[in-house]
């Protein structure tokens, strides 16, 4: 979250989740925090500091003045003037004694990296960083850039290669040392003070405007567009923190030994939720001796905290229009929020909230305001216990279901399964239990599923109940010796009128049970494309012959069969590949050419992609010719087959493992064999795009002193 916006609670709490959380990880305590967008005031760095924080780094802008420690006058740097090459100390006003380290970033270079295209050469990229060296130093200078980490790939392709190559080969050799802050910190710390902007962060010329109000900052949409609807947004999530903020300090005495500890230690749970993990949590935290009810109350309590702050998000506000799928996403969170608070509150909190949305305009017309956004896109995400037994009950009728197993985030234990069967139609009688893995909560559930012969389903759901049995064998019987109708009937008697059907689960899950059902008409389809193509490709051809155009219908089932027949070549090899396949799959391709289609060869694609990568694995480790050819050979077939294989994974694994050792070889050339192993090498690097000059230059070199 935005740290400056945040409250003081909700400051403490982030600290310390991000310290627990790079301790989980990395098995040590953090010295320096990143902030979300480098957002900071006085206070988020006096929470550091009280934390154990020791630095943090900073967007040039963000710093108003600076001066040499004991001196009286200040220098102003509020212009992005600052010298980012040293430490400079910042003194807490708001905690007199008390002070942080910071660093701020190369702007000038860190903009290059975004803008001038300094990551699709990582020599360029070098002598960039080289710009941030002076002469009028006199002390050991830190050359530190702060870019966003999608500019490595997303940004730019291969980007994360080129700072692999920078930063692995050309850096030390361009004289510079690899550090981190803590070290030069430890080692440099320089003798400056610096004074900060009262409210900023890297991504915002008006402080930290950009989350809250139209200050003009945004990403992404069009002329005319505004951003007057951040600031309804923001006091509809403040109106629920508070109610919240107000519960959990009401309620919280009743399950916790020290409310503020439970708290800011739930962390461990969210890193963990095995059971020993809550089980050890909720002994050290709960209250003694509180029923299972109760810990499921004290779990939500937590749960609920943990939502409200993620509700929070910075992205949610970073973009221009409240119906982006950022904003969506954090009104999501609000919603599982009031979600859970209908246990603690029996107000209506949504009404209210939905009032302050509603102040929300969004810029395209049709979306209305926030509120009508949260009506069409977050309330029909919010999950609840029916959703999840319609998901189990409709995917137990394609694949076999456990007596125990997680769905998402929810354990379910099946207790009874019964199903019946007449002509195409099927109704599956269930009682399952449901049990929440965030909050403990378990729910005994009963269900009954129809599903009609042409694929629709007919789901209802209550709570368990003493009757199960007595409701089984009558549902059974009626479906049995009765129409349909009657067994609908029976059911909305037996469960009531609201029902669940196949688009009521979630869209990925209805994706694979749609693909499922439809998997023996598409069987259909393919035997009657096929039939088209076998029996017409011969007249088809004396058509060509006479110069006549191809029918688009037989190009239609033409490209579906030797699609078909291109793909299965190579995913029935089982990853061995003779000359007989690459042989037929070269006439598949002369046969779609000579028609004027193109294959899909996607599947195909994705089985080389996997066997360069492992030939490149392999070659690591057994650096022979006879692994070398193997590997030209498979590239070469490659090339032949015209096939667009994603080699991003070949080329991290050769540029890791394999150019990192071509110094050394190439020093140590001995024989012929030596130099025909780095010149097929070369090679294969070459075929998988990665510029060898630098190396073959050396090569050369290392031939001539040798003669």
């Amino acid at each position: 979250m935005i740290m400056p916006l945040a409250t003081e609670r909700d400051k403490q709490t982030q600290v310390k989740w991000g310290i627990k959380d790079f301790e989980y990880r990395f098995g040590r305590k953090p010295e320096g925090m990143w902030l979300a967008e480098t957002a900071v005031d006085d206070d988020t760095l006096r929470v550091l500091v009280e934390n154990d924080i020791k630095f943090t780094i900073l967007s040039p802008y963000q710093a108003q003045k600076i001066r040499k420690q004991g001196e009286e006058s200040w220098q102003d740097v509020s212009w992005g003037n600052i010298d980012p090459a040293r430490s400079y100390r910042y003194y807490i006003k708001s905690a007199p004694g008390k002070f942080i380290d910071l660093f701020f970033y190369d702007g000038a270079i860190s903009r290059s990296v975004a803008f001038d295209e300094l990551l699709k050469d990582g020599n360029k990229f070098v002598n960039r960083l080289k710009d941030g060296i002076s002469k009028d130093r006199n002390y050991p200078q830190l050359i530190n850039i702060a870019t966003d980490g999608e500019s490595y790939g997303h940004h730019t392709k291969f980007g994360d290669m080129a700072l692999s190559y920078a930063v692995k080969l050309k850096v030390k050799d361009s004289g510079f040392i690899i550090t981190n802050y803590a070290e030069y910190l430890e080692k440099y710390r320089s003798n400056w003070e610096v004074d900060i902007k009262p409210v900023s962060s890297w991504s915002c010329f008006h402080g930290v405007g950009r989350w809250c109000e139209d200050c003009g900052c945004s990403t992404g949409g069009h002329p005319g567009w505004n951003q007057k609807w951040r600031k309804p947004l923001r006091q509809a999530l403040d109106f629920l923190r508070d109610e919240m903020v107000t519960v959990y300090n009401k309620q919280a005495k009743k399950y916790f030994l020290n409310p503020e500890d439970a708290r800011n230690n739930y962390i461990n749970v969210i890193l963990d939720r095995n059971s020993v993990s809550i089980k050890n949590f909720q002994e050290e935290y709960f209250q003694p001796d509180l029923s299972d009810e109760d810990k499921v109350k004290a779990m939500e309590l937590l749960e609920i905290q943990r939502e409200a702050m993620l509700m929070y998000t910075s992205c949610g506000w970073f973009f221009s229009e409240i119906s982006g799928i950022e904003t969506v996403q954090i009104m999501k969170y609000a919603a599982r929020v009031m979600q859970l608070a209908k246990s603690f509150v029996k107000k209506d909190l949504e009404k209210p909230f939905l009032e302050i949305l509603n102040e929300a305009k969004s810029n395209i017309p049709e979306f209305g305001t926030g509120k009508d956004v949260y009506e069409k896109f977050v309330k029909p995400s919010v999950v609840t216990p029916k959703q999840i037994v319609c998901l189990w009950a409709i995917s137990s009728l394609y694949s076999d279901v456990e007596d125990e197993e997680n769905v998402y985030c929810y354990k379910i234990r099946k207790k009874a399964y019964k199903e019946v069967k007449k002509g195409d139609s099927r109704l599956i009688i269930g009682h399952i239990e449901v049990e929440s893995m965030v909050t403990q909560e378990k729910t005994n559930m009963m269900f009954a599923l129809l599903q009609f012969s042409g694929g629709d389903f007919h789901c209802a759901i209550k709570e368990h109940d003493s009757n199960f049995t007595e409701i089984k064998k009558e549902l059974t019987r009626t479906f049995l010796v009765s129409p349909l109708t009657e067994i609908i009937r029976e059911i909305d008697a037996c469960f009531g009128k609201e029902y669940f059907t196949l688009k009521d689960i979630f869209i990925e899950e209805r994706r694979k049970i749609l693909q499922i059902m439809l998997k023996g008409k598409l069987q259909i389809f393919a035997n009657t494309y096929e039939s088209m193509y076998n029996e017409g490709k011969g007249s088809i051809y004396q058509m060509q012959g006479l110069g006549l155009a191809i029918p688009e219908e037989f190009k239609i089932s033409a490209q579906y069969v030797l699609t078909k027949q291109f793909n299965e070549l190579f995913t029935n090899a089982k990853g061995f590949i003779d000359a007989d396949v690459i042989q037929m799959a070269s006439d598949i391709n002369f046969e779609a050419k000579k028609i004027g289609i193109e294959i899909d060869k996607k599947p195909t694609a994705k089985i080389f992609s996997k066997k360069i990568a492992q030939n490149i694995n392999r070659l690591a480790y057994s650096m022979d010719l006879q692994q070398v050819d193997a590997t030209l050979e498979l590239l070469d077939c490659i090339s032949k087959l015209e096939i667009k294989v994603d080699i991003a994974e070949a080329q991290s694994y050769f540029f890791s493992k394999i150019v990192s050792s071509f110094d050394e070889q190439i020093q140590n050339i001995t024989c012929k064999a030596d130099r025909d192993l780095l010149l097929m090498l070369f090679e294969i690097g070459e075929n998988l795009n990665i510029n060898m000059d630098y190396y073959k230059n050396a090569f050369d070199r290392a031939l001539v002193g040798k003669q």
